[in-house]
C-alpha cells in the first residue's frame, strides 16, 4: 500500500502543483478547518487518491506567480503585482485599486476597502467576506478600548473599527468628543447612561449595554477578593467559575450579571439567584475536579473522599485511567462525569462508571484492549507520517 501521510492543520494551503513532496506516499489525508488549494494542486492530489476533509474549502484557478501577503497588508497605488496571483490568508485592505492592476487573480479571507474604491475592473477576486468602509474614515483592524490615554493616540475625525469597541470611561469619551472624534464599529460595549450622552459619536452594528455602576471583567473565578476589587455590582463579559468552597462570597454582591456561563455547585444556586443571572448555567455536585492532560484515579483516593463525605464531579479534558483496584462502592464518590477525551476503565468499575456519565465527547475503553488495538495500528502504520500544524503549506 505504500507510506501514509496525515496532515492535521487549522489552515492548509495547497498551492504548489509542481511539488513532488507527496508523490512517494500511497495514502494522503488532509484534515483542516480551512483548505485553500489551486485547481492544479487539487486535481493532482485527487488523482493520487488523497482524502481532503475541511469545514471550508476554496479551489482557485491560479495562473502566474503566487504572491502570499500577510494579513493586514494594505494595497496602495505604488504597488505592482503584474502577472501575479495574490493570496492573503487574513484581512487585506485595498486603499487604491491601481495597486492591483495586472494581477491574474486574488484570494483573501476578508477584503476591506473605502466605499469609493471601485474593484469591478479587477478580475478574479475571491473573498470570503467583503467590507466597504466610509471614505473619510481612519481604518482600525481588530478591537479598540477607549481609555484615559485614547485622546493622546487618536486624533479627531471618524474611525471605522472592524472589531468591537469597549467604551466605559466617561473622561476618555469627553476628551475624544471635544476633539471631534467619532466611531463606527461592529459591536459597542458601553454603559447605558454613557450611550445616552455620546450616541452621536458612537455607532455600531450591535450594542451591549452595561447597567450603570457595574464593574466589568472578562472570565473570572470567584474568591474573597472579587468584591473587594470590583465592588458589589459586577458584570462578567465571559464566564464565572464558583469553586465549591467559595460560595459564601456570593453574599457580597447585590448584582452579578454573567454574559457567558456560570459554573457552580448545585448548593449555590439559591444564593446566586438572589443576586445574579447568567446566559448559561453549568451545575455540579460536590467538588469539581478538573483534569487537563493525563491522570489516574484509584481505590485509596475514592475511599478517602467517601470517608470525608466528599463526592466529585469530574471534568475531564484529556485521559483518565481508573485503576483495577476500584470497586463498585468506590464509584459512589463520583457524582457525575463530563468527559472531553478518553476514559480507561475495566472490571468492577466499568459498568458503574457508565451510569455516571453526564456528557461525553470521546470514549470509555478497556486499557488492555485499547493497547492491543494501538499496537496493531502502530504495526500497520510503521511507515506513516503525521504532521500537526496551525498552518500547513504545500
Amino acid at each position: 500500500m505504500g507510506k501514509k501521510i496525515s496532515i492535521n492543520a487549522g489552515n492548509a494551503l495547497l498551492l504548489n502543483e509542481q511539488s513532488e513532496v507527496l508523490s512517494e506516499y500511497g495514502s494522503i489525508k488532509v484534515n483542516a478547518g480551512n483548505i485553500l488549494a489551486s485547481r492544479k494542486a487539487y486535481d493532482k492530489l485527487i488523482s493520487m487518491g488523497a482524502s481532503l476533509n475541511s469545514g471550508n474549502m476554496s479551489i482557485l484557478d491560479i495562473s502566474g506567480d503566487i504572491v502570499e501577503l500577510a494579513g493586514r497588508t494594505v494595497i496602495t497605488a505604488d504597488m505592482s503585482f503584474d502577472g501575479c496571483y495574490i493570496i492573503c490568508d487574513g484581512k487585506l485592505v485595498v486603499e487604491d485599486a491601481n495597486g492591483l492592476l495586472g494581477i491574474t487573480g486574488l484570494y483573501a479571507k476578508e477584503l476591506l476597502h473605502p466605499q469609493s474604491v471601485d474593484l469591478s475592473a479587477i478580475k478574479g477576486i475571491t473573498a470570503l467576506k467583503r467590507t466597504a468602509y466610509p471614505d473619510d474614515a481612519k481604518l482600525h483592524l481588530g478591537d479598540m478600548t477607549l481609555s484615559d490615554d485614547s485622546h493622546i493616540v487618536l486624533t479627531g475625525g471618524l474611525y471605522w473599527v472592524s472589531g468591537e469597541i469597549t467604551a466605559l470611561d466617561e473622561e476618555a469619551l469627553m476628551k475624544l468628543q471635544s476633539k471631534g472624534t467619532s466611531f463606527q464599529c461592529r459591536k459597542l460595549i458601553i454603559y447605558s447612561s454613557l450611550y445616552e450622552k455620546y450616541n452621536n459619536m458612537l455607532k455600531a452594528n450591535s450594542y451591549l449595554f452595561i447597567p450603570d455602576e457595574h464593574a466589568v471583567v472578562s472570565d473570572i473565578t470567584l474568591d474573597a477578593a472579587t468584591s473587594v476589587l470590583h465592588g458589589k455590582k459586577l458584570y462578567v463579559l465571559g464566564d464565572l467559575m464558583i469553586p465549591h468552597n467559595r460560595t459564601e462570597h456570593l453574599n457580597s454582591f447585590s448584582s452579578l450579571i454573567v454574559k457567558g456561563t456560570v459554573t457552580m455547585p448545585v448548593t449555590a444556586a439559591e444564593d446566586f439567584k438572589a443576586c445574579g443571572k447568567a446566559d448559561d448555567y453549568e451545575l455540579y455536585e460536590g467538588v469539581l475536579l478538573s483534569i487537563n492532560g493525563k491522570d489516574t484515579i484509584g481505590h485509596s483516593q475514592l475511599q478517602s473522599a467517601l470517608e470525608k463525605g466528599i463526592v466529585y464531579t469530574l471534568d475531564i479534558n484529556g485521559i483518565v485511567t481508573f485503576l483495577d483496584d476500584i470497586t463498585a462502592d468506590d464509584v459512589e464518590a463520583i457524582a457525575a462525569i463530563n468527559c472531553n477525551g478518553k476514559i480507561y476503565a475495566s472490571g468492577n468499575a466499568r459498568g458503574v462508571l457508565d451510569s455516571k456519565i453526564r456528557r461525553m465527547n470521546g470514549i470509555i475503553t478497556d486499557l488492555e484492549q485499547d493497547k492491543k488495538l494501538e499496537d496493531k495500528a502502530d504495526q500497520e502504520d510503521k511507515d506513516s507520517v503525521t504532521i500537526n500544524a496551525g498552518t500547513y503549506r504545500l
